[in-house]
């Protein structure tokens, strides 16, 4: 999915800060300016993510 597309139940279930979506495109926003810009690339609202969920299954 898109960045723009990443909804409040994905955030919340990341677990960082707050848990609210605002929080979560904020703290992300920060991090793929950052980090893109020290490839010589930019960050964009429409930009594809890998967004995964894991289960435990074991303990």
């Amino acid at each position: 999915r898109k960045y723009n597309e990443v909804d409040a139940d994905f955030a919340r279930d990341e677990g960082e800060e707050d848990l609210s979506l605002e929080s979560w495109r904020a703290g992300h926003k920060r991090f793929f300016t950052r980090t893109l810009a020290e490839i010589g690339r930019e960050f964009s609202e429409d930009m594809p993510l890998i967004c995964e969920r894991f289960r435990v299954i074991y303990k």
